[in-house]
């Protein structure tokens, strides 16, 4: 997982919930996972979609292969990985997904003996995990070795031999009459891949139906799409590309990020979306409880929320495509439950027809709000930051925004806010869950923070809002007026008078 600036440049997010169907309800309820439209009908086109397995050792696949009996049972006609399918770079790990995909697809059959397609590409960590300081520590732990590095040995030679199937750095495929064009990683080394798109597209992209969409995946995402993705040159390439087909769909992982962020998906020139990853979430950064370091490192007294979920929260999507629209479910995979509600794109994908726009969407996107009679309480306590330093702390507790129906806050703004109009303090602050379920929601927030960083010498009151991943505010809780400390003369009998001479 490379680090990243935010494309928008903003915190924070709402998840939505809306009557989602526990895994084994819907089995008892229908008989199976949905296979026909919201509104009815079946699909011409249906496959899953995941990414960033990082598949360690033999042990690490039980997640996949959940994943994929469900994928079966759901009929898909193909299955999608965005890259990072071995932690380590490793042949051992790709040899471990063949295991389990010939395990649930046998002969690249499902159950009813209907072929189902393999879409897998590689990542960042296929070609250099091996060499990534913390991960090589824990890779001889567990007994491996570089010696059975895939870039060693060679990935087109591991790969046909493996999955038995051409590897190239473009490749076009096609599933019920779609086409899907895979690039693969394009690192260090300087291997040919997703950097060739332009010159693929140029050659090949007049031989797609423009009147349909077509699919392309590859690990990275591209410039100026989805939140986390950044300007790459390669990336800008394949956003420039793309974008001279609005049929385009870009299915990209590597962020490893929360499908319950609504900034997952973005259209704009083409349409693209933000595949999480089967192994662990990402943890945003500009949080008090944020950031992204797998050791947990931070000079903040507030924990971080953990990045390394050891198969925890899986997440992915089930893409259906009809005549008129593409559903695209998204899916929580340690319940197979509905993280959110299913992002529904309209066919054909013309200019006035794309309510993934941020623009669009932002607007449509609900703001959380506190329920009626919420307080706050505040309170100080003394600990240590995690650079082991004292430090008396604020203390925040309220309950969670649970005040509108079905929509809950992704973060919180903390504000102290001079009632002399100077310039507030702002602290942000992730939910605990807010990679997770609604049902693993906090009823109550407890954050805190330094109360050094607290107005000082002036009056103030502290303003607490819940937020949507698109910045916008709900009403806030607000405290009776504060103090800092007392500053000089402006605190009444400070400082005390001097003694008079004899």
């Amino acid at each position: 997982m490379r680090r990243f600036t935010m494309a928008d440049g903003r915190q924070g997010l709402v998840v939505p919930r809306r009557g989602f169907l526990k895994g084994a309800a819907a089995f008892s309820a229908f008989g199976a996972p949905r296979l026909f439209g919201m509104d009815g009908g079946k699909p011409a086109l249906t496959f899953g979609v995941i990414s960033d397995t990082h598949i360690t050792d033999k042990a690490s696949t039980m997640v996949l292969e959940r994943t994929l009996k469900y994928f079966r049972d759901c009929k898909v006609d193909a299955v999608m990985i965005c890259g990072d399918i071995s932690d380590y770079g490793l042949l051992s790990g790709l040899k471990y997904v063949a295991e389990t995909w010939s395990k649930v697809f046998p002969r690249d059959r499902g159950a009813d003996g209907r072929p189902v397609q393999k879409l897998f590409i590689t990542g960042n960590h296929d070609y250099e995990g091996w060499w990534y300081g913390d991960m090589t520590a824990e890779m001889h732990a567990l007994g491996y070795s570089e010696d059975e590095a895939l870039i060693k040995l060679g990935m087109k030679k591991c790969w046909e031999e493996t999955f038995q199937e051409a590897f190239a750095p473009i490749r076009r495929r096609m599933v019920n009459g779609y086409d899907f064009i895979s690039a693969e990683w394009y690192g260090y080394d300087k291997t040919p891949g997703f950097d060739q798109t332009g010159a693929w597209f140029k050659a090949h992209g007049g031989e797609i139906d423009p009147s349909r969409p077509f699919f392309y995946f590859t690990h990275s995402p591209p410039s100026g799409t989805v939140i986390g993705s950044w300007e790459g040159k390669e990336e800008r390439q394949v956003a420039n590309t793309l974008a001279e087909h609005p049929n385009a769909v870009s299915l990209t992982g590597h962020l490893h990020w929360t499908l319950n962020d609504e900034r997952s998906i973005w259209q704009g020139g083409f349409t693209a979306v933000s595949v999480p990853s089967l192994s662990c979430t990402g943890v945003q950064g500009g949080y008090e409880n944020g950031g992204d370091s797998r050791n947990g490192k931070t000079t903040k007294a507030m924990p971080q929320v953990s990045a390394r979920f050891h198969y925890e929260e899986p997440q992915g999507l089930v893409v259906s495509v009809y005549r008129d629209r593409m559903e695209m479910e998204r899916l929580d995979f340690r319940k197979f439950v509905r993280t959110a509600p299913t992002w529904r794109v309209p066919l054909p994908m013309t200019e006035v027809n794309k309510p993934y726009t941020f623009k669009a969407h932002s607007a449509a996107t609900p703001i959380p709000e506190f329920p009626e009679g919420a307080e706050l309480a505040l309170s100080t306590g003394n600990t240590e930051t995690r650079g082991g330093k004292w430090a008396i702390m604020m203390i925040a507790e309220f309950p969670a925004a649970t005040g509108v129906p079905n929509v809950r806050a992704y973060d919180y703004e903390l504000r102290a806010v001079p009632t002399g109009g100077a310039k507030p303090m702002v602290k942000r602050f992730l939910s605990p869950a807010f990679h997770k379920l609604a049902e693993d929601e906090p009823a109550r927030m407890r954050f805190w923070f330094n109360v050094l960083d607290l107005p000082q010498d002036m009056e103030y009151r502290i303003e607490v809002y819940p937020r949507n991943c698109f910045g916008a505010c709900g009403r806030p809780i607000v405290s009776a007026p504060r103090r800092g400390k007392p500053g000089g003369s402006s605190a009444k009998g400070w400082p005390p008078p001097k003694n008079k001479k004899a």
